[in-house]
């Protein structure tokens, strides 16, 4: 609308279309503009709905055949089905002769369409392009890259100006100096630079989990820790080849037995061993690997979002950052100071120690040494970070040497320690010296040089040349071998997203591999081998996100058409089968086969699911979106029971139950209302509601959930047991207790207090607090000092809690019974309530003290709060497998009983949905036999 009113009311003519997989004009020729056809065109502009592809070339051969235009503006949301060389060969080939400027455009670049996409296909047509995201990137377009190009030439030359002035005075010069010295020219470049939006505001700091690198989480997640490397699941079925030399022929004879009674296999050792396997047994393996490459998928995916896009995963606990503010970089400061605040916000948070490094021809430090980490110091790095400008050459050494000499001088008597050189060219030093330094630097302790490399184009060598020039691939190989001499990891990433990086190396050769093992399991088995689980893992590096390359969207296209075929014979296939009653002659018919379309209005496949982060209770949540509420039960497809089968009687009007399914059920046959298609698609909806219940156990089994379960209420207060029975858990209390204050109560309360209890009562405030990030690490910082020691007093702690002006929720955690009498506290809270409406949630650390376990679920009971209790290490490693591996058959574990109200209503949910997915096959599995023998019964 703002183009309309700003722009296009002062053209001429004006014609508009719109397209996707078809293209759709508002008029037939170009239009005069006046108030009237404007209007007419905001009007037409509300009625557009998004549909289908973007078929670009349909819309460009339209709007060739009209006259009298002399501009062409093309606004894009995603890639063009067409590839750019099509598209850019039909344009010029289309305005050969004609005076037509093309403009391309797109929003949220960063999303659907990278800007490199748009940039060629502009260059490539010497057309304009402009791509603007409103959130994160920032927008750029030819306009802008020029003007900001030629204001650094005219800084360029005023620097070089200045030098001669200082060399050879002269009054001409001063003076053209004086002319040329605009106001623009006086102020930073940095000023000029587009900058997302609240750039300059203080960070949103998050707590990030403890991350690995892929080299670590494949030893937990790898094939071969997993016992699903193929050589481990054969091994115990494969025999050598039994040769013995015979004394009579004078020669070694061999067995030849093996040959015909099992499979010759080429072992990972180059030897040939006799394998016995059942086809059962091989395809159940390749269901393993399937799922395995899922996951890896899934991490690969993890891997290319967020910061860990730019940086990769910062695993190590000291951390010191290098910047390279050269000045062939000063076009990207903003980009680097962007790529910095990701990494301040997301990864460092959970760091020891850290420092910032910023080089260029000489090296500017944050801080002399590395700092503990802590919010003020991470706010005050960011600061820092805002005022760096760019200059001089790329001292890479210089930084280097500051970094390992003097922030990693004790780096023999610590774990955990990397240098991340964050940079976007060649250095000024050799790279053989480089990495001989790096290499004796790193070389018998804990420290590691990682290198994030940001590509950025080719140098421009009509401006300010660097030092030293190499390529892209060149500089790339360079920081490749520098890594390797120090043990580290690289990662290289451009506008168009990851280029290359060492942990996605290492997961796609995990899935290589386990392709390559899939594939020599079905190898002497053709049959098998036709329905192969496993494709051969693609990933596209130059794609910031995920996407379906046109290879990959063909058979899915195939795929759709064939079903539609086979649902038009379907529906030809429909047919009534006639009969005669019982009584008189009168002819009834029902159907053979059931007219398609019964399963779409029963069953619908497309249901709403909610987020799994979503703040409510599991009994809340499941009653919105548990089985019963979505109508997922499988006694709905469930008929009356066949009277006729169950007494054994023949009669003939048992006949008509060959005509309905029907299936066996305890020893009771009963009549099936849904059809085999019906049934498939009850099974597909039950698979997606139990991804989204395995998807919320696992949110509740994470973060401060883990042990303080979810915070409901927006005013709440924390009550903490600190008695001298609970002095082996107080350190994990406090630690998760930070991580609460930080990732529950400063997110999602309005305010709230800490308590803790022993003799006597310690309050962090008087009062309830607004929920501030000062007031939060006021609270953080006054959890450190808290110590175990004394009774249990907690009917005292909630007379206290319940004193506060507008609490609405307790959250108590303890490890057993209180000091007094159980139903005296209980006595005492139910008159509490009748004041006051508070819930009191109660959180046991002991689940083994079943007396205090049930004072603590009674008094959760009268207040309508819940009880929780946390899961242990050993049954937490084993639900995360589980979960990990998914509820595929039936065989697999069922889930832990849960102590804790929130994780035991949910498993049970879990457990029935289960359930049902494991009938539901069943039924399809004899529905689909039943028809397969029906034609024979026909025949005979």
């Amino acid at each position: 609308m703002s183009l309309i009113d700003e722009q296009l009311s002062h053209k001429e003519k004006l014609f508009v279309l719109s397209f996707g997989t078809t293209t759709r004009s508002l008029w037939p020729d170009p239009m005069e503009v006046s108030a009237s056809t404007l209007r007419e065109l905001k009007l037409w502009v509300k009625t557009l709905q998004p549909a289908g592809g973007s078929n670009l070339l349909q819309a460009l051969k339209k709007i060739f055949t009209l006259k009298g235009l002399d501009s062409l503006v093309a606004i894009l949301r995603s890639c063009p089905d067409q590839p750019s060389e099509i598209l850019s060969d039909y344009i010029q080939q289309s305005t050969m002769g004609r005076d037509l400027i093309v403009h391309l455009i797109t929003y949220k670049c960063d999303d659907q369409m990278p800007p490199a996409v748009l940039k060629n296909l502009a260059e490539a047509i010497s057309g304009y392009y402009h791509c603007y995201s409103p959130k994160m990137e920032l927008y750029t377009s030819r306009d802008v890259d020029e003007l900001l190009a030629e204001i650094q030439k005219a800084q360029s030359l005023l620097g070089h100006m200045q030098a001669l002035q200082h060399s050879s005075p002269c009054e001409a010069l001063t003076c053209t100096m004086e002319e040329i010295s605009t106001e623009i020219a006086k102020g930073p470049l940095i000023s000029l630079l587009p900058k997302p939006p609240k750039h300059d505001a203080p960070l949103t700091i998050e707590f990030p989990n403890l991350d690995k690198t892929s080299a670590e989480w494949l030893k937990v997640n790898g094939l071969k820790a997993k016992k699903l490397s193929l050589y481990q699941v054969l091994a115990p079925n494969a025999f050598s080849p039994v040769e013995e030399f015979v004394p009579i022929l004078q020669k070694t004879v061999s067995s030849t037995v093996y040959e015909k009674a099992m499979i010759q296999f080429e072992w990972h050792d180059g030897t040939v061993k006799n394998i016995h396997v059942d086809p059962p047994f091989l395809y159940e393996y390749q269901r393993q690997l399937s799922r395995t490459m899922r996951m890896y998928e899934r991490r690969i995916e993890w891997l290319s979002l967020a910061s860990r896009r730019i940086w990769g995963t910062v695993c190590e606990k000291r951390v010191v950052i290098l910047l390279d503010i050269s000045a062939t970089n000063s076009m990207y400061i903003i980009h680097i100071q962007h790529s910095l605040r990701l990494l301040l916000e997301e990864q460092l948070s959970n760091k020891d120690y850290f420092n910032l490094i910023a080089f260029g021809s000489t090296i500017e430090s944050w801080m002399p040494e590395m700092v503990p980490m802590s919010h003020d110091n991470l706010q005050s790095a960011w600061r820092w970070v805002l005022n760096l400008r760019c200059q001089g050459s790329r001292n890479v050494l210089s930084a280097l040497r500051k970094a390992v000499e003097v922030d990693f001088k004790d780096k023999d008597k610590h774990q955990s320690q990397g240098i991340y050189l964050f940079t976007g060219g060649i250095p000024d030093q050799d790279m053989p010296t480089l990495s001989a330094y790096m290499a004796e630097a790193c070389g018998g302790c804990d420290l590691q040089l990682n290198v994030c490399l940001f590509y950025v184009g080719e140098p421009k060598m009509d401006t300010t040349p660097p030092a030293c020039y190499a390529s892209r691939t060149d500089t790339a190989a360079a920081y490749r071998e520098v890594t390797r001499a120090a043990g580290g990891r690289f990662h290289w990433f451009g506008d168009t997203g990851i280029y290359e990086s060492d942990d996605i190396n290492s997961i796609m050769s995990e899935m290589e591999k386990a392709l390559n093992y899939s594939q020599k399991s079905v190898k002497d088995d053709p049959d098998r081998e036709k329905s192969l689980p496993l494709k051969s893992p693609k990933w596209r590096p130059l794609s910031s996100r995920a996407g379906i390359s046109p290879a990959a969207a063909q058979p899915v296209k195939e795929g759709m058409m064939e079903r539609r075929r086979k649902t038009r014979s379907r529906e030809a296939e429909t047919s009534l089968s006639l009969f005669y009653t019982e009584t008189g002659n009168n002819v009834g018919s029902v159907y053979k086969k059931y007219p398609q379309g019964r399963g779409v209005r029963r069953t619908s496949s497309s249901m709403d699911l909610p987020r799994k982060d979503t703040v409510c209770s599991s009994q809340e949540w499941v009653a919105k979106y548990g089985l019963k509420k979505l109508k997922l039960e499988i006694s709905r497809c469930m008929g009356p029971n066949c009277t006729h089968q169950k007494s054994g009687q023949r009669s003939s009007s048992a006949r008509h139950c060959s005509i309905f399914p029907s299936i066996e059920i305890h020893g009771v046959v009963r009549h099936i209302q849904w059809t085999p298609r019906e049934m498939e698609v009850y099974i597909r909806c039950v698979e997606k509601v139990l991804r989204c219940y395995v998807q919320r156990l696992q949110w509740l089994l994470s973060g401060s959930r883990q042990l303080f379960g979810t915070v409901l209420e927006n005013r709440v207060c924390i009550l903490l047991d600190t008695s001298g029975s609970m002095g082996p858990y107080l350190q994990q209390v406090k630690t998760e207790l930070v991580l609460l204050i930080w990732e529950q109560l400063r997110k999602r309360c309005d305010s709230f207090n800490l308590l803790s209890f022993a003799e006597g009562l310690q309050l962090w405030q008087d009062t309830l607090m607004e929920t501030t990030d000062e007031a939060c690490h006021e609270a953080m910082q006054w959890v450190t000092h808290l110590q175990a020691q004394g009774s249990t007093s907690i009917l005292q702690a909630l007379m206290k809690a319940f004193s506060f002006h507008d609490l609405e929720g307790l959250y108590l955690l303890t490890d057993g019974k209180p000091d007094t009498s159980c139903s005296l506290v209980l006595n005492e809270v139910q008159r509490l309530r009748e004041k006051r409406d508070v819930k009191v949630h109660t959180i046991s650390l002991n689940c083994s003290d079943r007396a205090a376990v049930e004072f603590l679920r009674k008094l959760a009971s009268i207040t309508n709060g819940r009880y929780h209790c946390p899961v242990g290490e050993d049954i937490l490693s084993k639900i995360h497998s589980l979960l990990t591996k998914g509820f595929i058959d039936e065989k697999d574990p069922t889930l832990p009983p849960f102590e804790g109200d929130d994780l035991r209503r949910l498993a049970k949910e879990i457990t029935k949905a289960r359930s049902f997915l494991w009938q539901a096959k069943s039924f399809r599995s004899q529905l689909q036999k039943k028809n397969d023998a029906e034609p024979k019964d026909m025949l005979s």
